[in-house]
C-alpha cells in the first residue's frame, strides 16, 4: 500500500509500505476514507531528526475510515464499521484511561509519532491506505449510524484531532455565560475554538491572528471580532471591548513564550488562561509566575482526550450545532501528499488545514 513517511528534515514522501496486519488479538484494521495533515506533523517536517524521528518512519495521526479486519478478542466492532480514529492509542481500562484521560494511558501512544509509540511493530501513519489500530476497542469510537458515509468525512475528520482539541481549549478554558473570550492564533485549532466558543454562550469571541484569509473563516466560524496583529498592537482594542478590565478567559492555541505572556498580562484579574498549542514542544513558555499570582488567574490546558469528547460531541455534529468543515480548505489524493505538506508548510494564501484522500 501507499503511505506518507518522513525521509528527514523538510522531507515526506509517498512510499510503498507493507500493509498491516493483525498482529495482536486486540488489533483491528481500517481502510483510511480520509486523513489529514495536523500543525503538528509540520513539526515533524522541520524538526523530526531532533525529535529522534528516523529516516521512513510513517506519519500521520489524523484519519477516520471502515473497520476491514477484526482480531479475534474484538467485540464490539465489526467488519463494515465507519470509525473515527482519536490520536491517541488507549486501552480503555486503566486508572487514566478510565477517568477520562485517555491521553495519559499507561498502556497508549501516538499513531505516528515515534517518540510516543507504544512499541508493538513498526509506527502506524494515519496518511496510507489501511492502518492497524492497536487496541482499538479502547482506540476507536463508532460513528453515528445517520452520519456514517464517506461523503461526511469533510466533517468527520476534524472529531480526530483538531475539534475536541479546540472544544479541550475552551472547557479548560472554563467559559461561563457573558464572558469576554479571547482566542490567540488563526491556525485550525485557534478557528475551531472560536467555534467551540459559542456553545457556552460568552459576551464577545475575539480571535486573533495575522492572517486576513483565516480570519474571515474565524468570523464564519463564530468569532464575533478579529483582530490582525500585523496591523498593530492589539491592546487598545482588548481594552475598548472589555471597559479595560481585560479578558475574562483566553484561548492559547500558539503557546509560545510571547503569547503566554500577552495572555498573562491582558487577563483580568480571577480570569483563566488555556493552552493548548505544541510550541511548547519547540520551547516551553516562561509563565509570569508572579503576575499570575497577584492576579489569582488559573492556567490549565493540555493534551486533548479526544475519546472522552467524542460522544457529548457526536450529537452536536449530527444536529449541525458544530460543523469543523471550514478549516479542511485542501482535499488531494494521498499521492500528492508532499505537496501538501508544502502548502501547509508555506501558509499558503487561502490555506488552513489540508485533507488527504488515500483511494485504494
Amino acid at each position: 500500500m501507499k503511505g506518507i513517511v518522513f525521509e528527514g528534515n523538510g522531507k515526506m514522501t509517498v512510499e510503498t509500505v507493507p500493509d498491516p496486519s493483525i498482529q495482536q488479538p486486540g488489533d483491528v484494521i481500517v481502510r483510511v476514507s480520509k486523513a489529514g495533515i495536523c500543525g503538528s506533523d509540520l513539526h515533524i517536517l522541520n524538526h523530526g531528526e531532533a525529535f529522534g524521528f528516523d529516516h521512513g518512519c510513517r506519519i500521520g495521526h489524523e484519519f477516520v475510515g471502515e473497520i476491514v479486519e477484526v482480531g479475534a478478542d474484538v467485540t464490539s466492532l465489526r467488519v463494515g464499521d465507519k470509525v473515527c480514529a482519536p490520536f491517541w492509542i488507549s486501552c480503555g481500562d486503566c486508572h487514566f484511561c478510565r477517568k477520562g484521560l485517555q491521553t495519559s494511558c499507561l498502556h497508549g501512544g501516538c499513531f505516528g509519532f515515534q517518540a510516543f509509540w507504544p512499541g508493538e511493530g513498526a509506527v502506524q501513519g494515519g496518511q496510507s491506505q489501511f492502518v492497524r489500530v492497536p487496541m482499538a476497542e479502547g482506540t476507536l469510537d463508532r460513528v453515528p449510524e445517520a452520519i456514517a458515509d464517506d461523503a461526511n468525512d469533510h466533517r468527520l475528520l476534524p472529531m480526530t484531532d483538531v475539534f475536541p482539541t479546540a472544544y479541550h481549549a475552551v472547557r479548560c478554558a472554563d467559559i461561563s455565560p457573558g464572558d469576554n473570550v479571547v482566542v490567540v492564533g488563526d491556525g485550525a485549532v485557534g478557528l475551531l475554538a472560536a467555534h467551540a466558543a459559542r456553545l457556552f454562550d460568552p459576551k464577545s469571541i475575539v480571535l486573533l491572528g495575522h492572517h486576513h484569509d483565516r480570519l474571515a473563516i474565524g468570523r464564519e466560524l463564530g468569532a464575533t471580532h478579529t483582530i490582525d496583529t500585523r496591523a498593530g498592537s492589539p491592546e487598545d482594542t482588548l481594552k475598548d471591548l472589555t471597559d479595560g478590565l481585560g479578558a475574562d478567559r483566553i484561548v492559547l492555541a500558539i503557546s509560545s513564550p510571547e503569547t503566554m505572556a500577552f495572555a498573562v498580562e491582558q487577563i483580568q484579574p480571577g480570569g483563566s488562561i488555556s493552552w493548548v498549542g505544541m510550541e511548547v514542544f519547540l520551547g516551553a513558555p516562561e509563565i509570569p509566575w508572579d503576575a499570575a499570582f497577584m492576579k489569582n488567574i488559573t492556567i490549565s490546558g493540555g493534551v486533548a482526550p479526544v475519546k472522552r469528547y467524542l460522544p457529548e460531541l457526536w450529537p452536536l455534529l449530527e444536529s449541525g450545532r458544530i460543523d469543523p468543515s471550514p478549516v479542511l480548505t485542501h482535499d488531494l489524493p494521498l499521492d500528492d501528499g508532499a505537496e501538501g505538506y508544502a502548502v501547509m508548510n508555506s501558509r499558503q494564501e487561502g490555506s488552513v488545514k489540508v485533507a488527504l484522500t488515500p483511494g485504494g
